[in-house]
């Protein structure tokens, strides 16, 4: 629409949200710190899944009114392929709660369609990712800089999605391959268009 996307968003917002969701903590030193980060990181997350929820009803609109060969396009164009669709579908709540940041991105589109509405909630999403990225750098950090005093084990019983040393070894081990260490150029927040 407007150079790609209506909906834009800048690096500081990423790290607003990310803040937000930390109350404006910025400092983590113990274990009670990658508790609070874990917790927040998995209601944040949560959240954000509200924007995938908001995506449904457009691809539901668009799949209704295009042919076979419209919707694979379509679906190409914003970025999805039919498996993603149906993670999406798998994956939503019974009753889908209006989220305010896909209402406000959707508001004043000019000549809307479904796959237009979808490219902007992906926009939104990216924007609530890259958020979660930031969490994630500082709580793998954290757990790196409690490791050699506490332990894989027992830092593994402090969260709440690992069940083993090995799944959380693993999640730092994902995070580091996918966005570095602190300072890597990666961890910036950008808004990248398909």
């Amino acid at each position: 629409m407007f150079r790609q996307s209506r909906f834009r968003w800048v690096p500081e917002d990423p790290m607003s949200i990310a803040l937000a969701w930390t109350r404006g903590r910025l400092e983590y030193q113990t274990v009670a710190d990658l508790r609070f980060l874990d917790a927040r990181l998995g209601e944040l997350r949560e959240f954000a899944s509200g924007v995938d929820d908001a995506m449904l009803a457009p691809l539901r609109e668009a799949e209704a009114r295009c042919s076979d060969e419209e919707w694979q396009s379509g679906l190409r164009l914003v970025g999805l392929a039919p498996r993603d669709v149906k993670v999406l579908r798998y994956s939503a709540p019974r009753e889908i709660v209006p989220h305010r940041d896909a209402a406000r991105a959707l508001d004043g589109i000019p000549i809307p369609n479904p796959f237009s509405q979808v490219w902007e909630l992906r926009q939104v999403r990216s924007m609530y990712r890259a958020a979660e990225d930031l969490l994630e750098d500082t709580f793998c950090d954290l757990v790196l800089e409690l490791e050699p005093a506490r332990g894989w084990v027992y830092l593994a019983d402090q969260t709440q999605l690992h069940t083993s040393a090995r799944t959380l070894q693993q999640r730092v081990q994902d995070q580091r391959s996918a966005r570095g260490e602190p300072g890597d150029a990666r961890r910036t927040p950008v808004q990248r268009y398909l």
